[in-house]
């Protein structure tokens, strides 16, 4: 027995065993890729994953979610098959059509998309079945505001003549109806933010953990941008104009103009003038009183933190 064994070891040491096995290899590889070259036929069962389906349409279930396509292709093709086999895409914006409540695919329609999803090298012999039955629910579609749901505090001297606002602003929800009516906004996720002296730019994720599992929505988060800028206080007086003084009633009061205090901008700080400002007492409002409110009637844009410093104004009726 251990002379037999020796006799083998001596035959794989030895040069012929060695140029046996290499012309073996390399006719076991021939012999492989002659057969992967040749062209075959077979069938085999595709899974469809629905695409482009409309918002307002939920697919609830499918009759049968495969196709049995029969192809003809090389051995190649069959072994990259063998290995994974993809998926085939239904595209039900121009495929499909509608009866009642259930969504139709046939071959006829969507023949073409599924061919494109092959290599030229592969020819579709047969597609079976030649129709697909999808049946659908019907959602509805509600835009909602999205809020901002933030603590931001500014430096002193600093501030934003910015709206704190999101972008996007609003979202859109797709679900039932009955549920879609309960929610009238989506939040934030909470930003608290101290002596800002610098612009903020932040990407925050929407609360959505709330909201009902059949709700859905392809918006995620959103983007806050602030503009932070230094900051200065003016005072300007303006002059007072009384309205809805009836007809033949003279009115005497006093004082003519009030003070009016507010922050701006550097940048805009020059060009605020009194003229921006309109400051008015309603005749109406007095009631028997002596004395009349201001109001603020017209203000510029780029101004923030707007005080009257007067808040009474005396006047008597003259004749």
């Amino acid at each position: 027995m251990q002379k037999l064994k020796l006799k083998i070891l001596g035959l794989f040491k030895s040069k012929k065993i060695n140029i046996f096995l290499l012309f073996f290899v390399l006719a076991f590889s021939i012999l492989v890729l002659t057969k992967l070259s040749k062209v075959y036929t077979a069938t085999l069962a595709f899974k469809v994953k629905p695409k482009e389906v409309s918002d307002t349409h939920v697919i609830v279930k499918a009759n049968n979610p495969e196709l049995d396509i029969t192809i003809q292709t090389t051995g190649f093709n069959w072994l990259r098959y063998a290995i994974k086999r993809p998926q085939l895409d239904i595209n039900f914006k121009t495929d499909v059509s509608k009866k009642d409540s259930t969504l139709i695919w046939s071959v006829s329609k969507g023949f073409s998309n599924i061919n494109k999803q092959f290599d030229k090298e592969e020819k579709i012999i047969s597609i079976n079945p030649d129709t697909l039955l999808f049946r659908f629910d019907v959602n509805d579609v509600k835009y909602v505001p999205i809020i901002l749901d933030s603590k931001i505090q500014y430096a002193k001297g600093y501030n934003t003549l910015d709206t704190l606002k999101t972008v996007p602003d609003s979202v859109k929800l797709i679900g039932p109806s009955s549920v879609l009516k309960t929610i009238s906004k989506v939040k934030t996720q909470y930003l608290e933010l101290k002596e800002v002296k610098s612009n903020v730019n932040k990407t925050l994720l929407l609360q959505l953990d709330s909201l009902n599992n059949n709700i859905k929505t392809n918006l995620k988060h959103v983007n806050l941008s602030v503009n932070v800028s230094k900051f200065s206080e003016g005072i300007l007086d303006i002059p007072i104009n009384i309205i809805n003084i009836p007809e033949g009633v003279k009115v005497n009061y006093f004082p003519k103009q009030v003070s009016l205090s507010f922050t701006t901008s550097l940048e805009n700080f020059n060009a605020i003038k009194a003229e921006d400002f309109k400051i008015i007492c309603d005749y109406n409002e007095a009631s028997g009183s002596s004395a009349l409110v201001p109001k603020l009637a017209k203000q510029p844009k780029n101004v923030k933190n707007i005080r009257v410093l007067q808040q009474k104004i005396e006047f008597i009726i003259t004749e």
